[in-house]
């Protein structure tokens, strides 16, 4: 008997977290610049995904403390600060 499989495709967040590591790079390739990581539904959720990049919850913003963000309106903006 052959087991037969269904492909689904991955989780949302898991094709966020590439998105969000690809400006992860993009920063660390260029300290010190401010750039716009996302817009979000909610002011709320800016100011609480700008929390967790600079605390280095968001994988791709590791490690904790080498980057900086702040939210505006909904949107976040972040830049690559280096260890202090």
């Amino acid at each position: 008997m052959t087991t037969q499989y269904e492909y689904r495709p991955g989780p949302s967040h898991v094709r966020e977290r590439r998105a969000h590591s690809d400006v992860a790079e993009h920063l660390e390739e260029n300290p010190g610049v401010w750039v716009k990581v996302t817009t979000t539904g909610t002011q709320n959720a800016a100011a609480n995904m700008a929390w967790q990049i600079k605390k280095g919850v968001r994988a791709a913003f590791r490690p904790a403390g080498h980057f900086d963000a702040y939210s505006t309106g909904n949107e976040v903006v972040a830049r690559y600060i280096g260890a202090k």
